[in-house]
């Protein structure tokens, strides 16, 4: 890549001074990728971070103005070869106002160009000839043959062209252009979020200027169409990709994060056919994909810390986040505190051993209730309250009130299952009047030594925790996992105890947040048994990613394998393990406990029954199944305080985090409908409802008569020219509040599909109607968001978390804080997804 425009290029805040560069590994990254591409057959490359943050979107943009920059030199010819046919000494008509005679082409030396321009001659002053003129191409607008014989004089030549003004484009790439782009042929595609992207270049300037200066940013959306002519479009997500890749194909494809390539793998096959090449940026937040991202065919080039050099870190660079995480990867420490509790130890060991048994469902809610529990207990590192032993109390008793009932087919199981619960209930009464070593050890550690943060699993821990500790001017912050988030990134160091064990995806976030230069990890023995199983996964992981890219961009594997890996950051101190303790592997023990918790609610039978959805987990042990299209409302700034900012986000799962606090409105009623109906007329409503009711009831009608073969009604809709993607087609028939396609062009493959003449010959009716009815559906909409929020306003605070509201006329308002986002797609009951669930296992 060009190495004077990557020096050239300077980001600063709006409103700011000072300005940086782009922070060094990404400058490494931009000389890398090109020298990749050029060097090997390989079309794919991943660079891997410890923490990519906006990386993807800020290597996107100069690597696309890097191809306008090649696209400039190799294609500005085709302006001055259009203009070959014009003969010596022939008249022509130049911006339709001046008459000016051709001489012929002209080079110009400037820079690191040789610029062509045309060369006229125009009429002659008193007392010479005819005076020549040389004119560049982008002030050319038009030029034309013309029978006026008369040459006009040099001054209204001038005149006849634009008035020059010179672009950021222009100037940042020197080019002359006028800001014509049509020399522009490359598209560079890059799949991210919209969000995302925007959110990378909040409020940033590059070179003084904002990036839609220097080119637009265009969109495909689902239909794979382009919404611009841009040098640099966004993909939602791969599906959209692939569809604008069947007509067009990008120069090249930037992918932020292998989830977009997990959630469509199929689209990602049909793109990578066509042999684009292609850059994955990833990190170890996706340690558990990278053996899959290899079998993809990508080479790996990793920024592990004999890769990293970091600028000088200014507070007021755009890429703080990035580099202050990047430098606290380098510094990171891992510290272990392991506690010994003898009776918690052998519970664990027992509750290990009962059978797993699933056909025998109480079996397996004893097993796991037990676990759960036991895991709620080790977590204690303060002197509990009354109520906190009686919450405790109350789960032992609903567990052994289960045991009573079924210890009738427990098998062998009956005797541990029967001495675990007497050994918990011990381990209750004991920390009822002595403090565990757990919570002796704590409050040494923060004593002896200046801790920042505590972590704890939920807030209701974090608050009993909070409540127990002393207070001075030195006692740390207590949070939740949730609260786990890039708000605590500070300039300075910050140290953090983790209290207990809090499942691995949240262990492993909070590894590769970086948010921290030192975890101290707080456990007992069975603790650090799931930790040391999860560093030796992450290890697995880890080599799955062995280099092999070098960094000239040469394939090597030789070279590459003496390099340093991320290995380093999951190295332990662990003691000589037992031959049991190698053989555990606490991933697969806790997707066995998953698997037991959800299976229920997964799809069965017919693909038409089932929705693709993600868990969302609240700290209150509710959980929702969100499809792709269901957004939530966020209210983390009026939470969180901030009652000064208004500032609602109605999100999609893919937009969510853990931590963010949603507002669920929790009815059986259909309150946009009835919403409407009291806000329309029976008749207007009545004959809106008969043409947008028209085409889902011959589709319904169709796919009944076909036997509900979905596989078949794809088929048949495309051979009557319906692009849309199945996920798409299954919402007209399931979502009941689907007013109607997007395009006419998919209600005219629904009318010959059904052979129906009425939706045939009154599309534009339905499409009336489909436009009336979503307008009256978007002003209930508002009217019930606008209700929603005085009412959130009135009571607004921490308090109302995990809490449910009711609401005049809307049923109620539950407000919950989320701990855990499933990264994966699944296919689920119909009957489950987009409402509230209730944990069975607890």
């Amino acid at each position: 890549m060009n190495q004077e425009l990557i020096q050239k290029l300077q980001y600063s805040y709006a409103g700011q001074n000072e300005a940086c560069s782009l922070p060094l590994p990404l400058k490494d990254s931009l000389q890398l990728i090109p020298r990749f591409f050029a060097n090997n057959e390989n079309n794919k490359l991943c660079l891997v971070f410890s923490s990519k943050e906006f990386s993807s979107q800020w290597l996107t943009v100069p690597l696309t103005l890097n191809q306008i920059f090649q696209d400039y030199d190799s294609n500005r010819d085709e302006i001055s070869e259009s203009y070959k046919h014009f003969r010596a000494g022939e008249k022509l008509l130049l911006n339709n106002e001046a008459v000016v005679e051709w001489v012929g082409l002209k080079e110009i030396k400037k820079g690191t160009f040789t610029r062509k321009s045309a060369l006229f001659r125009t009429k002659s002053t008193k007392g010479s000839a005819c005076l020549e003129i040389s004119i560049p191409f982008e002030k050319i607008t038009k030029l034309q043959k013309t029978n006026k014989k008369v040459l006009s004089a040099q001054k209204k030549v001038l005149e006849a062209l634009p008035k020059r003004t010179i672009t950021p484009l222009e100037q940042l790439l020197d080019i002359e252009t006028f800001g014509n782009q049509e020399y522009i042929k490359s598209r560079t595609c890059l799949v991210t979020k919209y969000k995302s992207f925007y959110d990378s270049n909040d409020n940033v300037l590059m070179n003084l200027s904002i990036l839609g200066d220097y080119f637009p940013i265009g969109k495909i959306d689902e239909n794979g169409i382009a919404d611009t002519n841009s040098p640099l479009l966004l993909a939602n997500n791969l599906s959209n990709l692939a569809l604008y890749s069947l007509e067009s194909r990008p120069a090249k494809i930037i992918i932020d994060g292998f989830s977009a390539i997990q959630e469509r793998g199929t689209d990602f096959s049909d793109i990578d056919a066509n042999n684009v090449p292609t850059i994955l940026i990833t990190d170890l937040s996706e340690i558990e994909s990278f053996e899959t991202i290899g079998n993809y065919g990508f080479d790996f080039f990793n920024f592990t810390k004999d890769n990293l050099q970091l600028n000088h870190l200014s507070n007021h660079s755009p890429f703080h986040s990035f580099e202050r995480k990047l430098k606290q990867y380098i510094s990171f420490n891992v510290v272990k505190e392991i506690c010994h509790d003898a009776e918690l130890e052998t519970n664990t060991q027992k509750i290990h051993s009962i059978e797993n048994d699933e056909s025998n469902n109480d079996l397996t809610i004893l097993k796991i209730s037990l676990i759960q529990l036991t895991n709620l207990v080790s977590r204690i590192a303060h002197l509990p309250t009354t109520e906190e032993i009686s919450f405790l109390n109350s789960k032992i008793s609903n567990i052994e009130d289960l045991f009573l009932r079924c210890r009738m087919w427990l098998g062998d199981s009956h005797k541990l299952i029967e001495e675990s619960i007497s050994l918990l209930r011990a381990l209750i009464e004991r920390f009822t009047t002595q403090p565990s070593e757990k919570c002796a050890r704590l409050k040494s550690l923060i004593s002896s030594k200046q801790y920042d943060y505590i972590i704890c699993y939920t807030g209701e821990e974090a608050k009993a925790l909070e409540d127990s500790l002393p207070a001075h001017n030195q006692k740390p912050q207590v949070i939740s996992i949730p609260e786990v988030n890039d708000k605590l990134l500070s300039s300075e160091p910050k140290k953090a105890i983790l209290t207990g064990w809090a499942k691995s995806n949240n262990i492993n976030r909070i590894l590769s947040s970086f948010l921290f230069s030192e975890l101290t990890v707080l456990f007992y023995q069975f603790e650090n048994k799931y930790y040391n199983s999860l560093q030796r996964r992450n290890r697995e992981y880890i080599d799955n990613i062995k280099a092999t890219v070098n960094n000239n961009g040469i394939r090597s594997e030789t070279d590459s394998s003496r390099r340093k890996s991320f290995d380093e950051l999951y190295s332990s101190d662990e003691v000589i393990e037992t031959i049991s303790e190698n053989s555990f592997d606490i991933l697969d023990f806790e997707l066995k406990l998953d698997n037991a918790q959800y299976s229920k609610y997964a799809a069965k039978g017919n693909l038409i029954d089932s929705i693709k959805a993600k868990r969302i987990d609240f700290e209150n042990d509710s959980f929702i199944y969100a499809s792709e299209s269901h957004k939530l409302l966020v209210i983390n700034d009026l939470i969180e305080g901030q009652k000064g900012n208004t500032r609602y986000y109605r999100k999609k799962v893919e937009a969510l985090k853990a931590g963010d606090i949603i507002a669920l409105i929790n009815t059986d009623r259909d309150i946009l409908a009835e919403l409407v109906e009291k806000k329309t007329t029976h008749e207007d409503l009545t004959a809106v409802k008969q043409w947008t009711d028209l085409w889902k009831n011959l589709l319904k009608e169709y796919f009944a008569l076909i036997g509900n073969d979905f596989k078949k009604l794809i088929e048949d809709l495309r051979e009557h020219d319906c692009q849309k993607h199945e996920v798409t087609i299954r919402t007209w028939l399931q979502d009941e509040n689907r007013i109607g396609p997007d395009d006419d062009s998919d209600l005219i493959s629904i009318a010959l599909l059904t052979n129906s003449d009425l939706l045939n010959d009154n599309i534009s009716t339905v499409r009336e109607a489909i436009r009336k009815m979503t307008g009256w559906r978007m002003k209930a909409a508002d009217a019930i968001i606008k209700k929603i929020k005085s009412k959130i306003h009135e009571f607004a605070d921490s308090s109302i978390v995990n809490n449910t509201i009711v609401l005049e006329d809307l049923g109620s308002l539950t407000v919950l804080r989320t701990t855990d986002i499933s990264k994966n797609w699944e296919s689920i009951d119909g009957r489950y997804t987009n409402r509230l669930l209730q944990k069975d296992i607890v």
